[in-house]
């Protein structure tokens, strides 16, 4: 993979976009309108470094935020019509890239090849976040041992309007 990175690289160097960057226009492109949590699930880029992109990106007007429609407290991600002609302009070179890499495959081998990505992706993907408590420390915490105890509370004593912990000293 490092040497596809580094391929890719000396695409992106003329331009003053890293890999990164690159990584984080592709999946605001490939889903029109996209949250951070979403681009740091897809791009695989911790949620505060995607932040920090994004505003890269928006200096630089290949991105633009915006309140999302469904939600106002959710803020979604556009490609600008300057981003577009950016990534339009790389993706030539990337496919070309991908394409040599794979090159040594039969058709065959380059369709199985697909199919256990996208099994492997399906397979380790986090599931949509569905609603979560309204305090963390309410999250049931199911590590073997733990029951169904409340994360964070577990053996909590309250004494006079102290909390601490059970077995200890109060």
């Amino acid at each position: 993979m490092n040497a596809l990175n580094l391929q890719l690289m000396e695409v992106l160097r003329p331009l003053g976009l890293s890999t990164q960057q690159f990584r984080v226009m592709q999946v605001v492109a490939a889903q029109q309108a996209v949250s951070i949590t979403a681009i740091s699930r897809d791009a695989i880029i911790e949620q505060s470094v995607v932040s920090r992109i994004v505003d890269q990106l928006e200096r630089r007007e290949f991105v633009r935020r915006r309140k999302s429609s469904g939600n106002a407290r959710m803020v979604e991600v556009t490609l600008t019509p300057v981003g577009v002609a950016v990534l339009d302009s790389i993706r030539p070179h990337a496919q070309a890239i991908v394409a040599d890499a794979t090159s040594v495959l039969s058709p065959q081998d380059h369709a199985t090849l697909l199919g256990l990505l996208a099994r492997v992706l399906h397979h380790t993907r986090p599931p949509e976040p569905q609603g979560m408590p309204s305090d963390p420390r309410d999250a049931v915490d199911h590590r073997p041992g733990k029951g169904s105890q409340p994360a964070g509370r577990a053996n909590t004593v309250r004494k006079k309007g102290r909390s601490s912990r059970s077995g200890g000293a109060t």
